[in-house]
């Protein structure tokens, strides 16, 4: 059965549309507009009336859209675009706007109907996924950067222990650049062998420990055999991987050729052994320095969820500019090895307030800078410790128009190394544990604490907030 719907219920119909319609006529002149059109930009037919519909329009934008419009008109066809339409509430949405020619039944053009479709959704929900797309690109690009001009090499695997990332300076160590590579076939496949000369056993290569037993390996040491019969002495770091929620999600193992070094212990005479083992010492400390690098941006890698990439790297930065600092004050004082505790807080601290705090907001104090000597081992936590104490309290500790002071000492008692980080500011909100509130910058603490064998005490201030580190003297 056909079912024939009179005009009067015709036109209600038309009339409730629930997207945005119009009608012109032959001459492209607009007469009618739905009750969608006049909810959407909180209109009535008078004001759109002899080319009132224009107000709606993005006024720079109209020429263009009135050029396809009149085109369109002359030749009797339809159009397409997305076009921008004020709202009652005076924002422009973008629309998908279909225009198509009206014709009676014997074909001929008797008018035009309009339709726009609201995208406004649909275009930001595209727009956040380029932009999560681009973040991730860039954050891969930065990873891939950053661990590829590492003098360590660098293997990361997925949850199975499958390989998925190897890095330059790994390739060149085996000579072997092969990913998705499963546990059991690391040592053929790499050409993996212990101290000895014998073929790695599986279950017992730092990686597959990583990887399987979520077991933490320190210098190990192994031999690989590269292709071009060459051998190399590799000593190497294995951790697992785990997200912010516990959740394991891979293994890293950093890796290193010790070959040159026993080399010219073996052969250079006293005089060129104690220049270059220097040398060596130096470059040695570095690449500790920058594998304590990688190992905060493969956290943060790790524990980041936020959409802020760009205040991640930034963080990651930071804590790179640390390192790099403290190694150009090394090489200002003529030192190489060590650094003298006391003198080089007050310079970093300095630097840190300047950078960080507007000019004049906050000041700060010195106290009992004792002079402590620390190798570069114990020297690297301590500054990125001290920084991450500093820079919270620049960011979180200050809120009133007040004098703003942070205060700092370092002391030696009982055979610890004490450090003061205090500031005159709001104190830590009634109840907030900083060390279990999941925070990046007080996980990076707790692990720079462990390498040093310390412990951080928030200590009882009536006003402020004061942290004490404590680590064991050097002896």
């Amino acid at each position: 059965m056909i079912y024939k719907m009179d005009d009067s219920l015709l036109r209600i119909f038309v009339e409730n549309v629930p997207t945005l319609c119009w009608m012109a006529d032959l001459s492209g002149d607009i007469f009618w507009f739905n009750k969608r059109w006049h909810s959407y930009c909180g209109t009535t037919n008078e004001q759109m009336a002899a080319g009132g519909w224009r107000s709606v329009h993005d006024a720079e934008k109209l020429p263009g859209i009135m050029a396809k419009w009149y085109k369109a008109v002359a030749a009797k066809t339809g159009f397409e675009l997305i076009m921008t339409l004020k709202g009652a509430d005076g924002l422009f949405r973008p629309f998908l706007t279909q225009v198509e020619p009206a014709c009676d039944n014997d074909g001929e053009v008797v008018g035009w109907v309009g339709v726009h479709t609201d995208v406004s959704a649909q275009q930001s929900a595209e727009s956040l996924l380029e932009t999560a797309e681009s973040r991730l690109m860039a954050v891969n690009s930065y990873r891939d950067a950053i661990l590829g001009q590492l003098a360590e090499g660098v293997i990361i695997t997925d949850t199975d222990g499958k390989i998925l990332f190897v890095n330059e300076a790994a390739k060149q160590l085996h000579g072997v650049n092969k990913l998705d590579v499963a546990p059991e076939d690391y040592s053929s496949t790499y050409s993996l062998y212990t101290e000895s000369g014998e073929p790695h056993p599986i279950e017992t290569l730092p990686l597959t420990r990583a990887a399987r037993n979520d077991e933490t390996v320190i210098h190990a040491r192994w031999r690989i055999q590269r292709p071009n019969g060459t051998e190399v002495l590799a000593i190497g770091n294995a951790k697992p991987v785990y997200s912010v929620d516990g959740e394991k999600i891979g293994a890293v193992l950093t890796i290193y050729d010790d070959t040159q070094r026993f080399g010219i212990e073996r052969d250079l005479e006293d005089a060129v052994k104690t220049k270059e083992a220097l040398l060596y010492e130096v470059n040695h400390r570095v690449k500790n320095s920058l594998q304590i690098v990688t190992s905060l941006l493969q956290l943060q890698a790790g524990k980041s969820k936020s959409a802020d990439l760009k205040q991640a790297l930034k963080e990651a930065r930071s804590r790179i500019d640390i390192v790099a600092n403290l190694h150009r004050h090394l090489y200002a004082e003529g030192e190489h090895t060590s650094v003298e505790l006391g003198s080089y807080l007050k310079e970093f601290a300095n630097d840190t307030i300047g950078a960080f705090a507007t000019s004049g907001s906050v000041t700060h104090e010195f106290h009992d800078l004792a002079k402590i000597n620390l190798n570069m081992d114990k020297a690297v936590p301590v500054a990125l410790i001290v920084g991450e104490l500093l820079t919270n309290a620049i960011k979180y500790a200050f809120d009133g128009d007040e004098q703003n002071r942070i205060e700092l000492s370092v002391s030696a008692q009982d055979r610890f190394v004490k450090i003061l980080v205090e500031d005159n500011g709001k104190g830590l909100p009634s109840g907030f544990d900083p060390f279990t509130s999941g925070g990046f910058g007080m996980t990076i603490v707790d692990a720079l604490l462990q390498q040093l064998s310390g412990s951080i005490h928030i200590l009882p201030r009536a006003k402020g907030t004061a942290f004490e580190v404590r680590f064991p003297q050097p002896g």
